[in-house]
């Protein structure tokens, strides 16, 4: 068996009728990877047991039904300023990343010419992305993730992208 993956490019109507299903769900789980990257884990969490291959310790994590991952330059926004961001200090960043757990999903928005994702929270928070270095922004949106063919949507060369993988069977 192996995996393809398939890209189109969609507009922001599609974009909006295929994050619908977030909007009103709960941060139920959040997290930094490497580096600078933070993950929101979105809706009813799934706990899943690995083990590390190194050390072979198990390790525990959580995912959502939805998730966010935004790979570098992106802040959270209050009212009228910035709250913290992916330059704040190691020490902000882990503090105040807890305060988006717990809050409700209001909106789900993309904008400007490369598109950059904007995600408004009940708390009167904003989580935006927004790319500094050359590239492309670097954002992924992963939808409904208990569907067997695994759906994400993110920004190339400014234009919106769904992609999915479909598992093909060698008979």
């Amino acid at each position: 068996m192996s995996e393809q993956t398939t890209q189109v490019v969609i507009t922001q109507k599609e974009f909006r009728e295929l994050t619908k299903p977030i909007l009103g769900l709960p941060v139920s789980w959040v997290w930094r990877g490497y580096g600078l990257a933070i993950f929101l884990e979105i809706g009813e969490l799934t706990l899943e047991k690995k083990k590390n291959r190194k050390d072979g310790k198990e390790r525990v994590s959580y995912t959502g039904k939805y998730g966010v991952m935004i790979e570098w330059s992106w802040r959270v926004e209050r009212p009228k300023s910035i709250y913290f961001g992916s330059w704040s200090t190691n020490r902000l960043i882990n503090n105040r990343l807890n305060k988006l757990k717990d809050t409700i999903i209001e909106s789900i928005e993309i904008e400007g010419r490369l598109p950059e994702l904007i995600i408004k929270l009940s708390s009167g928070l904003w989580l935006n992305s927004f790319a500094t270095a050359e590239g492309q922004p670097q954002w992924c949106l992963f939808l409904d993730r208990n569907q067997p063919s695994h759906i994400w949507l993110k920004s190339e060369y400014g234009k919106l992208i769904k992609e999915w993988q479909t598992v093909i069977s060698s008979n």
